[in-house]
């Protein structure tokens, strides 16, 4: 039978309790007291760490999120900034050994025509903030029966990014669903006996789902992740809250004092006496307001008084710190402040452009990889086993350090050269690519893409040695 403790009988016997602790790993982690029985005891600090995570997830509600993201800016910062940092300045680069140049730079215009990049783009802004954006391969096939690869060669093909609750399974999760119901009145796919909605098969959808949620969370969402909002809920109404407190006091930053003569014996009168305050304040006010001069008895008063903002900034930017350190962002990123005092924001930088790494890069790997293949199968006809993302780095270096890395590359090119190891053309064609020398295709073509002789060789092969 389990024994309970009141709590008298525990403050006594605490101290010989502390050695019969369940070690459970969470209670000692967090040095929080337990009961003989295992329970947790210390309940005020039970309810902060526990009961006041414990609510409905957000996530479920699509209009409250979509309201969101359309009202507040910076929430829309907060879903897209990382997503068009990651592909900024043509981030993506596209390279494979399985093409050849006019057939690399074919498929590299025809995505970028197609809007395949912006359609990949969407669909993880659309994940990051439902918690799972879908990528339909719309084809001249029919949707609902599985996507043929072979017959996509020379046929249209067109991607379509849309979100989970646009784009739904027919199972109890993405990943284990054959058909997915697509439903867009605006554009997109289909059919005659559906005019808002269609049946898609799995075949022609890639998912993205951000950051793995638990077991249980994603047994709860039908096998989706959760929305970036479900994690600064609190930090985010804490933001809203200090902006709505500062604008509230804005708004009463000057407050009108009337003191008026026999003011309790007129209120005492009546509803007669209490209109003959309210037109006495009304016509004050409005001699004030337009006039700048103001009638008053002579036993009557007047003071204006002005609050006093002292703390109110930096309470707001200190909500604003705890906001971003919530999302992973940089101040400057999110709200455009500038670092201040001995740092110079590098160090910020660094940290975010880590995160933009491991939240958008390399989450979207598998989905860029399955729209390039499809895209090299309806140009080419074949696929590209050997293609793997890679990515810019996001660091933007000054002018000083890239005429330095340009002038390094220019030599190891040129040693390169006199090394026999690379021809001419090959050196005008990676100087074209980095930047640093453009060449036209003319230009490269008129280059020789032989190696020079060997001059002491050739010199002895005229001396007949």
């Amino acid at each position: 039978m389990t024994q309970f403790y009141s709590r008298k009988q525990f403050n006594k016997k605490r101290e010989k309790l502390v050695n019969n602790r369940v070690y459970n790993g969470l209670a000692n982690t967090l040095d929080i007291p337990c009961m003989p029985n295992g329970e947790i005891y210390d309940e005020r600090l039970y309810n902060k760490i526990f009961n006041k995570s414990i609510h409905q997830l957000i996530t479920y509600n699509w209009i409250g999120l979509t309201n969101a993201y359309n009202k507040n800016s910076f929430l829309q910062t907060a879903v897209n900034q990382k997503v068009e940092d990651a592909f900024r300045n043509d981030g993506l680069i596209i390279d494979t050994k399985t093409l050849d140049t006019e057939e690399l730079e074919t498929l590299r215009k025809t995505m970028d025509e197609e809007g395949d990049l912006e359609a990949i783009a969407d669909t993880i802004r659309w994940g990051r903030l439902y918690g799972g954006g879908c990528l339909i391969a719309n084809t001249e096939q029919d949707p609902s029966l599985p996507l043929d690869r072979k017959q996509l060669k020379g046929k249209k093909l067109k991607f379509l990014a849309t979100n989970r609750w646009q784009c739904y399974q027919n199972a109890d999760s993405p990943y284990n669903s054959q058909y997915f119901t697509f439903t867009d009145a605006l554009e997109g796919i289909k059919t005659k006996e559906q005019a808002t909605s269609a049946i898609i098969d799995s075949s022609r959808i890639g998912l993205f789902t951000g950051t793995k949620a638990p077991y249980q969370t994603r047994a709860m969402l039908q096998g989706w992740n959760t929305s970036l909002f479900e994690g600064i809920l609190e930090p985010v109404e804490s933001l809203l809250g200090g902006f709505g407190v500062t604008l509230e006091l804005l708004s009463e930053a000057k407050i009108d004092i009337f003191k008026i003569a026999d003011l309790s014996s007129t209120l005492a009168a009546g509803p007669a006496g209490e209109q003959q305050i309210r037109k006495r304040l009304q016509i004050a006010t409005a001699n004030k307001n337009y006039k700048c001069s103001l009638a008053m008895d002579a036993t009557d008063d007047y003071i204006q008084k002005q609050i006093n903002f002292g703390g109110i900034p930096q309470l707001v930017q200190q909500l604003m710190y705890v906001f971003c350190g919530y999302l992973r962002y940089p101040v400057s990123k999110l709200f455009g402040i500038g670092s201040s005092g001995f740092s110079s924001g590098e160090d910020d930088l660094e940290n975010y452009n880590g995160t933009v790494d491991s939240e958008v890069r390399i989450p979207a790997r598998q989905l860029i990889t399955w729209v390039v293949n499809l895209r090299c199968l309806q140009l080419f006809g074949r696929e590209l086993p050997d293609f793997r993302p890679k990515w810019k780095p996001l660091r933007v270096m000054s002018e000083k350090d890239m005429a330095e890395i340009n002038s390094r590359k220019l030599d190891n090119y040129l040693k390169l050269k006199e090394a026999q190891i690379m021809t001419g053309r090959q050196v005008a064609q990676h100087l074209t690519e980095d930047g640093y020398i453009l060449f036209s295709d003319e230009e490269i073509k008129k280059i020789s893409d032989d190696f020079e002789p060997d001059m002491e060789k050739s010199v002895k092969e005229d001396m007949n040695i």
